[in-house]
Parts: structure tokens; C-alpha cells; sequence
């Protein structure tokens, strides 16, 4: 089911990206697909023709990927269930990263046989002016730093669930403050336009991250009301789920306001002298610039930042980036879909241990009260907090209101109901852990 729900949340990742890069098709800041033109430039028949083309091929592969990813679907389930799911997102990144760079390539080298290339030290002489925006006060990330907080005064089971929230929410502060500049936002020698493009831009950047910060929050009070309500981790996960997607969607929302803001107040640019950066961004997408001295930088149409490849601090971010993409996530989808089974069941050292996926229990036998097998497992269970799998169940659960500890497979029996000296239950086996052996082991 979980790998089920992925699939579902993130099938729509294409088709967001195709509708990113056909809006890139549309001339803002003297810029289409990357390459930046003058005004006359805008209107040639071989310049249009190929970003119909761009567009063309987006569509194209947009409804390629979506087919693919549900084609891999059907086909892996339910033997692999993560692994394709990983990789297919790799593969979607990649495919629209290169198609994005072909059409760049292209338009690239129309621009060059025309004759529009500006050169560099005129784009370079060009200063951008001050544009003071009211920006977001410090203490919206405090007060949602501080209702992130809150729960671990009632809840101190998982207080470090509700410090790192309400730590995430307050770092979304220093989000807004130091991932951005201002660089991009100049086109040409017009100051009050360029001042323009600034207050927008930074305006939707604070605003997601205001926005990102109470995200944090209220998932922290979400996570505590799954502790105390009945629909436990259930309600915890749907309110997740939803939280994330109004905020992708106010996120996303912003960026296309951006965006038809950048191209109204450019629309007669590039009459005359406009700035050219187009050396300075590989493939359309990649800034390397050794000339500049920083290492975040904003991306050149929409609201977003991006890195500067020619700084060690851009190297590393970028690594960082590739190794999660295309090295972590495929040996996560290894792991998950190697997860299974029931927990191995034994008695060493006094101590009955039961050795799983990551952390082991270990429970001495002197504080344990009382132990049994059963065959069925309570009704009306919920996840509050921990791996909940078809084939594989580990964490803080409630059933009917009870808690437990879980470690187990669910699909087969028996399992093994452990009850602590200190009133603590937990619930192992299943599978082929051998419960009952161990529980003879115990009585004997």
C-alpha cells in the first residue's frame, strides 16, 4: 500500500515539469529555454519554429514517462514495489533535463549564426539597484518554531519529533534570508524595472517560506494528535499528505505569478542594449561563473535559487544532490523492497532480543511480567510512529488506544505478545521468526 501511495503522489512529477518547460518557451526577461534574445529575435520564423518544437517534444515525453512509470507499476507489483519507483523518478529527472538541454543547444546556436550574442563585459558592467521590499519578520519563524514546539511538553515520547520540526521551522528563516541574490533580476538599463522584478521575486520567495515554516508546525501538532486520537497514524499521514500538497500547490502557484509578472514587465526588452549571461549557464540550467563570488544564486526567470558550479561550496551541493538522486534512492528502493518477514526471535544473554531492520529490541527476561502467543493480532491498528509495510511492521502503534511496540511481520503467524515489568507491550514474530520456539525457550 505505501509503495502504492508513492506512486500515486508523485505519477503528476512529470507533468509538472512539462508544464515548467513549455512556460520556459514563453519569452520573459529577453529569455526563452534558457537563451536569451533581442526583441527582434522574438519574432523570427526559425527562432519560433523551434520552441513549437520544444514544446512539442515535452508533451511527447511528458506522456511517455507517465506511461512508463504506471507501465512499471503494473508490472513490478507486488515483487518489487520501491526500486522501480526510484528509479523511475531518476530516469524522469534525467529525460527532461536533457531534453531541456537539447532545445537550449539548439536555439543556442541560431542565436550565434544571427549575430545576438551580447558581449560578456557588457553584460557584466551592468550594477543592479537597491529595491527595498518589506520583508518577513523574524518572528513569524519564531511563533511557528514555537507552536512546533509545544507538543514535547505533553508528549516527551517523542520529543525529538517536535524539536526537529519546530527546529525546521525556525531554520526556514535563514531559507529566506541566505538563499537568495539578486543578480539575476537585471535585463537591461532600465532601473525601475529592474527594482520591479526584485520586490516580486523576493515577495513569492519569503511567502514560501513563511508558508514553509508553518507547514512544519502544524505537522508537529498533527504528529502529537495522532498520538491521542483513534485514527492514530492514519490521520497523522492523510494530514500530511495534504499539508504537503496545498504548500507545493501555493509553491507552484507563486512561481507561475513570478513568472507572468517577469514576462509583462519584459515584454518590449531587448531593444537595444540587454544583458547576456548565456556563457554563464551550461545547458541553459547549470551556472558557472568563477567570476562571481557567491554561491547561491537565483535562477533567471520564476522565483527559485539555484548554485554556482564554479564554487567549492556549489561542487559540493551538487554532489550531494547527485549521490542522494541517483546513488541513495536506488539503494533505498533496494532496502525497502528487501524489507520483510518477521523479526529474528532469541534468547542471549538473559535478554530475549528480537534483531530486525536497523535498531534491535532487546528486553531482559527479569523485567519482563508476562509473555503469550497469539494467533490474530488486535483490531483497529494504527502507525503513531515507524515503518508500516504490508510484509513488515515495526514501531510505536495503538490498538483500541492501547500502545505497543511492534516488530513483526503481519501476515503470518504466530506471534509472540511480550508484556514489561513497567506496563509496556510488545507484539514480535510472525513469519518465520520462530516465536514459539523462543516463547518454550522463555517458560522453560
Amino acid at each position: 500500500m505505501n509503495a502504492l501511495i508513492m506512486w500515486g503522489l508523485t505519477i503528476w512529477v512529470p507533468i509538472l515539469l512539462c508544464v515548467l518547460n513549455i512556460n520556459e518557451a514563453k519569452f520573459k526577461k529577453n529569455l526563452a529555454v534558457g537563451v536569451t534574445f533581442p526583441l527582434k529575435g522574438r519574432a523570427d520564423p526559425e527562432v519560433l519554429g523551434l520552441l513549437r518544437g520544444f514544446k512539442r517534444e515535452q508533451i511527447v515525453l511528458c506522456l511517455a514517462l507517465v506511461a512508463l512509470g504506471a507501465l512499471c507499476l503494473i508490472l513490478c507489483w507486488p515483487e518489487l514495489r520501491f526500486l522501480p519507483y526510484f528509479l523511475w523518478l531518476d530516469l524522469v529527472i534525467v529525460a527532461q533535463f536533457v531534453s531541456y538541454a537539447r532545445w537550449n543547444g539548439k536555439l543556442k546556436a541560431v542565436k550565434r549564426a544571427k549575430g545576438w550574442t551580447v558581449p560578456t563585459v557588457r553584460a557584466a558592467s551592468v550594477t543592479v539597484p537597491a529595491a527595498p521590499a518589506k520583508r518577513p519578520s523574524l518572528w513569524w519563524f519564531i511563533a511557528a518554531a514555537a507552536v512546533g514546539l509545544v507538543p514535547a511538553a505533553f508528549d516527551r515520547a517523542l520529543w525529538y519529533m517536535y524539536l526537529l520540526d519546530g527546529a525546521t521551522a525556525f531554520a526556514c528563516y535563514f531559507g529566506s534570508r541566505y538563499l537568495y541574490r539578486n543578480r539575476a533580476e537585471a535585463v537591461d538599463e532600465n532601473d525601475a524595472v529592474t527594482q520591479a522584478l526584485t520586490r516580486v521575486r523576493r515577495r513569492a520567495w519569503d511567502q514560501v517560506w513563511v508558508l514553509c515554516a508553518w507547514m512544519m508546525a502544524v505537522i508537529s501538532i498533527c504528529i502529537f494528535m495522532s498520538t491521542r486520537l483513534p485514527s492514530g497514524g492514519g490521520a497523522m499521514m492523510l494530514a500530511t499528505v495534504v499539508l504537503a500538497l496545498a504548500v507545493c500547490a501555493v509553491a507552484i502557484a507563486l512561481e507561475f505569478r513570478v513568472r507572468r509578472v517577469q514576462e509583462k514587465l519584459t515584454a518590449s526588452s531587448g531593444e537595444g542594449f540587454y544583458v547576456d549571461e548565456d556563457d554563464k549557464w551550461i545547458w541553459g540550467q547549470i551556472y558557472y561563473d568563477p567570476n562571481d563570488s557567491r554561491t547561491v544564486v537565483n535562477n533567471r526567470t520564476g522565483a527559485n535559487s539555484t548554485v554556482n558550479l564554479a564554487r567549492p561550496g556549489g561542487k559540493a551541493l551538487l554532489a550531494f544532490s547527485l549521490a542522494l538522486l541517483f546513488i541513495a534512492m536506488p539503494v533505498m528502493g533496494v532496502c525497502f523492497d528487501s524489507m520483510g518477514g518477521g523479526p529474528d526471535l532469541v534468547i542471549e544473554d538473559g535478554a530475549l532480543v528480537a534483531a530486525s531492520w536497523g535498531k534491535d529490541y532487546v528486553l531482559p527476561l527479569e523485567d519482563i511480567a508476562s509473555a503469550e502467543i497469539i494467533d490474530a493480532l488486535p483490531k483497529n491498528g494504527v502507525r503513531v510512529m515507524g515503518i508500516g509495510m504490508d510484509s513488515f511492521l515495526k514501531g510505536r502503534f495503538k490498538f483500541d488506544g492501547v500502545d505497543a511496540t511492534l516488530c513483526l511481520d503481519p501476515r503470518t503467524g504466530p506471534w509472540l505478545k511480550v508484556t514489561m515489568a513497567d506496563g509496556t507491550l510488545y507484539l514480535l514474530g510472525g513469519g518465520e521468526s520462530g516465536a514459539e520456539a523462543v516463547f518454550a525457550q522463555m517458560k522453560g
